[in-house]
This record gives C-alpha cells, structure tokens and sequence, in this order.
C-alpha cells in the first residue's frame, strides 16, 4: 500500500518510500513452516489414536493450528505489509497499522542527527536500524530493518541539507498556507511531540494576530 498522495503539500514530493526489509518476515515464514508441520503430525495422530472417528479431534486440531498461524504469521506479516517509512522534500514519516493507522512525522529541519547500526548478519542481508535525532520532546526515533541503512542515511542528510537551503534562499520560499492550515500542522507536530505546550501556545498566537 503506497503512502497516500493526497496527505501530500502541493509543493511536497516523494524522496522515497519503503516498507521494512523482508527479514522481517522471516518469523511469520518459520512459524508458517512449523505449524504446517504440527498439522500434519496431528491429523497423524488422531488417526492413529481415535477409534475411527478421527474428524473431531482433526478439527479442533485444524482450529487451533489456524488460530495460532493468524496471530504468528498472518498479523506480523500484515504489519509488515502496512509499514511505510517515507522521506519527502518537506519531512521523514513512519507509518503503521493494519486498521488504526498510527504515523509520526518529523519536518526535516528539526533532524540533528541520524545513525545506522548493523551486525554482522544485517551488512550480509542488506538491513539495519536507523537512529533518527530530533528536536522536540521524543528527541529520539529508532526505525528498525531498514533496507540499505547506509544510503538511506546519505538520502536523508542529502534532502535535510536541500529543504534548509531552500529554507535560506532568498525568494525561493515555499507558497505560504493560509493561518488556519498552519494552525492545524502545528497542532500536528504538538500532538506527536514535536513542539511543546508553550511552543505550541506562543506559535498559535502569533499565526492569530495576523488574520
């Protein structure tokens, strides 16, 4: 599922977006592989022990096999099928959640610092963790299983070191949203810690002055 364009500025654009690497779905792949073979040695084993009424006990079997692959395999693997980590012009987003979506975006200008770490089994598989350092209460961010943490790190000091020039440039500047839009993202990046009460309230003041 693609990171939903309208959710987009009219000047935004996608840097990238990725799901989490696929070594995360290798305990739903394991669990998958052994309960299929718990199946298999159950309905052995009811045929063997039941006096030739095996369907019941092959039932109750069946349904505890399949309630365990829902919660083990299926829901790790939607999870991971529903997992964004998106970087645009403007800010770097997380975003989860199969039915409830939770997101977390931090604006670009805000980010201090980011970090990778990757063991030994992560350089072979081409993944890793991101370390995201952030102003703002949450001052930190960790992203795990990252595809290629190396160059998504160079892509995000890239376009960090871009959106502050363009930040800087003189006549450049972004179109300017009209005061309620800015009052909405601010209550955004209050809501996710971005900016504090005091922040908030002094920022929120001075957009209400100029209507």
């Amino acid at each position: 599922m693609a990171y939903p364009r309208n959710l987009l500025a009219d000047h935004e654009t996608i840097v990238f977006e990725l799901r989490p690497h696929w070594v995360s779905l290798l305990p739903s792949t394991l669990w998958t592989f052994a309960l299929g073979a718990a199946l298999f040695l159950g309905y052995g084993a009811a045929d063997a022990i039941s006096d030739g009424e095996p369907d019941m006990a092959k039932s109750i079997i069946g349904g505890v096999v399949t309630l365990a692959w829902i919660a083990l395999a299926l829901l790790p693997a939607l999870k991971w099928y529903f997992t964004l980590f998106v970087l645009t012009s403007d800010r770097l987003i997380t975003r989860s959640g199969i039915v409830a979506k939770q997101s977390r975006e931090i604006p670009l200008e805000r980010i201090n610092d980011v970090a990778f770490n990757q063991s030994v089994l992560d350089r072979v598989l081409g993944a890793g963790d991101l370390l995201v350092e952030s102003a703002g209460e949450r001052g930190q961010t960790r992203i795990e299983n990252v595809r290629k943490p190396e160059q998504v790190q160079l892509m995000i000091y890239k376009e960090t070191e871009d959106n502050n020039n363009r930040m800087m440039r003189p006549g450049t500047q972004r179109p300017e949203a009209s005061i309620p839009e800015q009052i909405a993202a601010l209550a955004r990046l209050h809501d996710q810690g971005v900016l504090t009460d005091v922040e908030f309230e002094d920022k929120k003041r001075e957009l209400l002055k100029r209507i």
